[in-house]
């Protein structure tokens, strides 16, 4: 009998976790940032202002927009969080982005570090994910760090890092937690600050009982959506020790797994594709399915020993 590990059959949110509004330093009105979401097909968005003292990009502040929800639009409270302490960074700030926090939720003092403002973001009931880890040069010891503290996950595509900075990627950050036995998510985000230039290149796809901040957040901690800049997963299960997958149409399906391990299917089209897991040996996979116009969607990592 087959184990779905993720379907779309009853229903999946459209979202981005990741932007900003005139609140903090982008160019849309909270306003006009959820109504442009609303038109472009998305179920709910996340205005995650810069939460810091610098009045240059950030605000001190936790802006919370569900006044401008609707029945089938919702903002989930959200902030990018900043502390001094970071290598390779202009100002020096931690970039760290957590969904469903306290709209009353401190900004950081002086002298809070990053895993620690991760460890308290997570108490507060968010979920947390590293931002734009290229960007600006993560660490392999800040990564562990943040993961240590109890980071959810990292952003494995971030939209306007990709087409401002050719920065955009956090594969290897994210495979470097995975090796590590650190069972993190992965996101896709726009990080967006002028709707449209910089929007809808990043998203996730949640599969969720309903279009509510509380459903949201809790599918988001138990991994159940997959991220995307294009394509569509429609189904992932097993059946014994074969892995089915279910795509929109796409030109690649891809299995990787710890070590560098991967195997994939190419064909003009593909909606369908199995793997046979049982000589995969490897810790944990993931499934990636690629476009003709070179988009991706990615699975979140599944681990063997969860899978039995």
């Amino acid at each position: 009998m087959a184990t779905t590990l993720f379907t779309s059959a009853a229903g999946v949110f459209r979202g981005n976790l990741h932007g900003h509004s005139t609140h903090s330093d982008g160019q849309n009105s909270p306003a006009d940032v959820v109504r442009l979401h609303r038109e472009a097909g998305y179920d709910f968005t996340c205005l995650s202002e810069h939460l810091w003292t610098d009045p240059r990009f950030s605000a001190p502040t936790i802006i919370d927009a569900t006044a401008f929800d609707s029945a089938d639009f919702i903002t989930i409270i959200s902030a990018e969080l900043h502390c001094p302490g970071k290598a390779h960074d202009r100002d020096g700030l931690w970039h760290i982005v957590a969904n469903g926090l306290p709209a009353d939720f401190p900004v950081a003092d002086s002298s809070e570090t990053g895993p620690e403002l991760v460890a308290r973001a997570v108490a507060a009931g968010a979920y947390v994910t590293i931002a734009h880890p290229e960007w600006y040069s993560l660490t392999d010891d800040e990564a562990r760090s943040l993961a240590a503290a109890g980071a959810h996950g990292v952003e494995i595509y971030n939209h306007s890092s990709a087409i401002e900075a050719g920065r955009g990627g956090g594969i290897a950050t994210l495979d470097l937690l995975l090796n590590e036995g650190d069972r993190v998510h992965l996101t896709a985000t726009d990080d967006s600050h002028h709707v449209p230039g910089d929007a809808f290149g990043g998203w996730v796809m949640v599969a969720a009982d309903s279009l509510t901040a509380g459903d949201i957040i809790a599918s988001l901690k138990a991994g159940n959506y997959y991220a995307s800049s294009g394509p569509d997963f429609i189904d992932i299960s097993i059946d014994g020790a074969n892995l089915d997958v279910g795509t929109s149409p796409v030109d690649r399906i891809i299995l990787a797994g710890d070590r560098h391990r991967a195997e994939f299917v190419a064909g003009d089209g593909l909606t369908t594709a199995r793997f046979d897991l049982a000589d995969f040996n490897s810790a944990f996979f993931r499934v990636v399915a690629i476009d003709a116009r070179g988009q991706c969607a990615w699975s979140n990592p599944y681990w063997m020993d969860d899978l039995g």
